[in-house]
C-alpha cells in the first residue's frame, strides 16, 4: 500500500483551505454546482480522535471540514445521541462497568435492506442517558498508528451537544459548517415507542429548535413534550449557520424526513439492487437531493460488488430498471436526474482503501482503474464530479483537494 505524503507546505495549504474552499474564481470542478468536492468529516475527526467525541468534532472544525457527521441513535428514555454503532462495545468501556453488565442482551433487526444480528453485547436502546452517561470512549485499536492518548477521556454526546459544539465552532471560528446527522436503523429505535415515527420526529424537532430544520408538514409535537431543549446560544450578526441535510439508509425514513422538512435528504445504500438501476434512481430522486453508496460502486461496479457481498438480485427484475448502471457512468446518471453525490468512506492513507479491485477483481467499467494510492484515488472521484466526499484524515483530504483544484487551474488556462 502507498501512502500519501504530507510535505510542510501541504500543511500550509490545508491551514489555508477553508479561506480557498469558496475562491475558485473562474474554475468550474464537475460538481452540480460547479464548485469544489464539498469534504464531510466522517464521525468528526476519527483519524485523530475517538470518534463523535467533543474533541473528534473540534478537531475536524479545526481542519477544515465544510461538514461534521454525527450518528444518531435513541435510548431507552428517550434522549437522541451521537454514536456509530446501534451496540457498544467496540468503542466504550462498557464491560468493565459491573451496574451494566445485566443490560447484556441479543439483539436482531433490518437495515439497509439487510438483516443484522449482534449477540452479547449492550446496545443504546436498552440504556437510559444517565447509564450511558457512565461510558468513555476509546479511540479503535486495531488501527495502530491512530493516537491512543484520548481513550476514556471524553462520554458520549446528545444531539443537543452535538448541534451545541457546532453552533460554538461557527461562532469562534468565524465560518459557517454543515450538518449532515445520519439517523441509524430507525426500525430498532422505533420499537416499543408511542408511534411508528417517534424518532425520525424527535430528530425533526431538534433540528428545529437549533435553526438547521424547518417542519413542512405536520408532526406529533404532543408525544414530546418530555423533550426540553436548552436555549440558545445567540449567534453574532455577522455570523451565519452552516447548511444541514439528513442522512438515512432507511429508504422509507430518507423519504418521511424529504416530505417533513426543508432539508434535504441523503440516501445511503450499499445493500438494494434496484438502486443502481436507471429507473431505480428515477424513483430515489423522487425524495433525494443526494445520493451515497459506498465508493467502490463507482470504481469496481455494483454487480461485481454485490456477488462480494452474497447479495442476490431478480436479474428480470434489474434487465427491467434498465440493468445496473457502469461504475464510470454512475455519476453523471446521477447528475442527470438532477441529484448530488456523496460517496463514502475515504481513509486515512496509512490504511487499505479497501476495493475489490485491490483484491484481484476486475473493474467493470471501460478504463479499469484501480487506485494505487490516495492521491490516485482522490483525483478519480473529483474527476467524475463528486459533490461531496466522507472522509478521514481531513488534513490530508484538504491538500488534495487544493492541488486538485491547481490541476484545474493549469489545465483551463491552457484550453483558453
Amino acid at each position: 500500500m502507498r501512502i500519501f505524503s504530507l510535505a510542510t507546505t501541504g500543511l500550509a495549504l490545508a491551514s489555508a483551505t477553508s479561506a480557498f474552499v469558496d475562491d475558485t474564481r473562474d474554475l468550474r470542478w464537475r460538481t452540480l454546482s460547479g464548485k469544489m468536492t464539498q469534504l464531510v468529516g466522517h464521525r468528526g475527526e476519527k483519524a485523530f480522535m475517538p470518534e463523535h467525541s467533543r474533541a473528534s468534532y473540534w478537531q475536524a472544525a479545526l481542519e477544515g471540514a465544510d461538514y461534521i457527521e454525527p450518528d444518531l441513535g435513541l435510548t431507552k428514555d428517550g434522549h437522541l445521541v451521537v454514536n456509530h454503532n446501534e451496540w457498544l462495545s467496540e468503542n466504550t468501556n462498557v464491560a468493565s462497568i459491573p451496574e451494566l453488565a445485566y443490560l447484556r442482551a441479543n439483539r436482531t433487526w433490518v437495515d439497509d435492506g439487510k438483516s443484522k444480528t449482534v449477540t452479547n453485547d449492550w446496545f443504546i436502546a436498552d440504556l437510559t442517558l444517565k447509564q450511558l452517561k457512565l461510558l468513555r470512549i476509546s479511540q479503535a485499536t486495531n488501527y495502530s498508528w491512530r493516537p491512543q492518548h484520548f481513550n476514556g477521556v471524553f462520554d458520549i454526546l446528545t444531539f443537543e451537544e452535538y448541534l451545541q459544539i457546532i453552533r460554538n465552532v461557527t461562532i469562534e471560528l468565524g465560518r459557517p459548517f454543515g450538518v449532515i446527522p445520519e439517523l441509524k436503523s430507525p426500525k430498532l429505535y422505533n420499537v416499543g415507542r408511542s408511534y411508528p415515527r417517534f424518532f425520525e420526529d424527535r430528530a425533526i424537532i431538534t433540528m428545529n429548535h437549533y435553526g438547521w430544520a424547518q417542519v413542512t408538514k405536520q408532526i406529533d409535537g404532543s408525544k414530546h413534550t418530555d423533550l426540553k431543549l436548552a436555549p440558545l446560544r445567540p449567534l453574532p450578526k455577522d455570523a451565519k449557520l452552516g447548511p444541514s441535510v439528513w442522512q438515512c439508509f432507511d429508504q422509507d425514513t430518507a423519504a418521511y424526513l424529504a416530505h417533513h422538512t426543508n432539508v434535504p435528504v441523503v440516501a445511503l445504500n450499499e445493500n438494494l439492487p434496484w438502486f443502481f438501476t436507471p429507473k431505480g434512481l428515477d424513483r430515489v430522486a423522487k425524495y433525494a437531493k443526494i445520493v451515497s453508496p459506498w465508493k467502490d460502486f463507482f470504481v469496481t461496479g455494483a454487480e461485481a460488488y454485490f456477488k462480494s457481498q452474497n447479495i442476490t438480485w431478480d436479474a428480470k427484475e434489474i434487465a427491467k430498471l434498465g440493468g445496473f448502471i457502469a461504475p464510470d457512468r454512475l455519476a453523471a446518471e446521477v447528475h442527470k436526474r438532477g441529484m448530488a453525490l456523496s460517496p463514502y468512506t475515504f481513509y486515512d492513507s496509512h490504511q487499505n482503501m479497501n476495493y475489490l479491485c485491490q483484491k484481484g477483481v476486475t473493474p467493470q467499467s471501460k478504463t479499469k482503474f484501480c487506485p494505487k494510492d490516495k492521491a490516485d484515488e482522490f483525483f478519480y472521484f473529483f474527476a467524475q464530479g463528486m459533490d461531496y466526499m466522507f472522509v478521514e484524515n481531513i488534513v490530508e483530504a484538504n491538500i488534495l483537494r487544493t492541488f486538485y483544484n491547481n490541476k484545474l487551474e493549469r489545465e483551463q488556462k491552457r484550453s483558453k
